[in-house]
């Protein structure tokens, strides 16, 4: 429901609070949403939060009430000021909505952990009655609009898209989206280009597809980018350090990034380190392929960092090799540090966001040789001061990105902007 004064009631749709971007990004517009007197609740599919000391103060959690619920992580939530609620699973009423689920969607069945998790919408909304609410990636989006339809009261739906529907989504995923998406309120996409595959790819009228870049809280990361880093390679003095920020997942191509970096090295001294969750086995994968160019002993591995923005500010130039994505948040956040960066020109996001090489330097996806060019021509002093980079990363500012959001909310909610 809206609240006095025009405050929405904003319901949060995530499969958990994970470390992606995406889960960055709804973090950074719930927080956006409370200060300006909203009432925000995230809702989500799994009880797993990266970041517990980023949740907003007077948000409320609602997640699957399971006997093994880490208790931990729920104490160190409330102690952050915000309130956890658990949703119980009735057996029952889920095999009806199973069912449901199923007559509705003939010929695309719902696997059994998609039924639950728009159970738990359903179970949410019809508790708590939010305005709207608004998901983030795709199991999160086929659950809300399903859990909306399900709980019977026809409250507006918003997907939101992050990645390349075409490459980053399964089959299955695809066939769901294609049935799904047309039927919610709005489909928010975190890029132009994007949104045009949204709607050329998945078939979701124009009118419905809303270009929304993702908020990036650029002095929230410039203060934690002041934070130390107890890493030797990044300490003053050192060679500079190529950085990338990033999960291991086939878009992120970091075997081309690793090749690229082997024949930059023979041009100019630098290092290079690769930030996030990565096996030991995927690992030993890379350091092989850099031993074949005699770079082994320059590359290093960091764990996820709650705070990467620390590292970004003392490297030399953050790289980014992707094959496909939405909008690079992590590419954004160097921006933000004041970092150099290039990129390749995968689709999509990268374009827009370097503005076509005015912001850092583009580089065909896949061609290494192309990128250890732009490596070394930067690492060289060929690209735009901090200052510059960083007023860039404020044209995506998370003052704009929520002003899109709540007039994309007054508009399916039918209030006047």
């Amino acid at each position: 429901m809206t609240a006095a004064g025009g405050k929405l009631h904003v319901g949060f749709v995530l499969h958990s609070l994970g470390g992606g971007g995406a889960q960055r990004v709804a973090i950074t517009l719930a927080e956006s949403l409370i200060r300006r007197g909203h009432r925000v609740d995230m809702m989500v599919g799994r009880l797993l939060i990266a970041y517990p000391d980023s949740l907003p103060a007077g948000m409320r959690l609602f997640y699957p009430g399971l006997r093994k619920s880490d208790r931990e992580l729920i104490r160190r939530c409330r102690e952050r000021g915000v309130a956890m609620q658990a949703l119980a699973i009735n057996p029952m009423s889920m095999a009806w909505d199973w069912l449901a689920l199923r007559r509705r969607r003939r010929g695309i069945n719902a696997d059994i952990k998609d039924a639950v998790f728009a159970h738990l919408v359903a179970r949410y909304v019809r508790q708590e009655r939010p305005a709207l609410l608004l998901a983030g990636v795709s199991r999160a989006n086929f659950a809300a609009v399903d859990g909306m339809e399900l709980a019977g009261f026809g409250r507006p739906v918003i997907a939101s898209v992050h990645s390349n529907v075409s490459r980053n989504y399964t089959e299955y995923e695809q066939r769901r989206a294609r049935d799904i998406y047309p039927r919610a309120d709005a489909v928010a996409a975190v890029s132009e280009g994007a949104g045009r595959e949204v709607e050329g790819f998945l078939g979701v009228p124009g009118e419905s597809v809303y270009a929304i870049y993702n908020p990036i809280p650029s002095d929230a990361i410039w203060r934690q980018a002041q934070e130390d880093v107890g890493h030797p390679w990044f300490a003053a003095g050192e060679p500079p350090v190529v950085l990338s920020v990033g999960r291991e997942a086939p878009p992120k191509d970091y075997a081309t990034l690793v090749e690229a970096f082997g024949l930059a090295r023979r041009q100019i001294r630098a290092r290079l380190v690769i930030m996030g969750r990565l096996s030991e086995s995927y690992r030993a994968g890379l350091i092989e392929r850099a031993r074949e160019y005699g770079v082994a002993d320059d590359l290093g591995f960091v764990d996820f960092d709650a705070n990467p923005f620390r590292y970004m500010r003392r490297a030399g130039l953050f790289a980014f090799s992707s094959r496909w994505e939405g909008l690079p948040t992590a590419l954004l956040e160097a921006l933000a540090c004041g970092t150099p960066a290039v990129s390749t020109d995968t689709p999509y996001g990268p374009r827009e966001i370097l503005a076509d090489d005015r912001w850092g330097k583009l580089a065909p996806v896949g061609d290494a040789p192309a990128l250890a060019q732009a490596m070394v021509e930067t690492l060289q002093g060929d690209h735009p001061p901090a200052e510059a980079l960083r007023r860039r990363a404020g044209e995506f500012s998370e003052q704009r990105a929520v002003a899109a959001y709540l007039a994309l909310f007054r508009k399916v909610t039918g209030q006047a902007s």
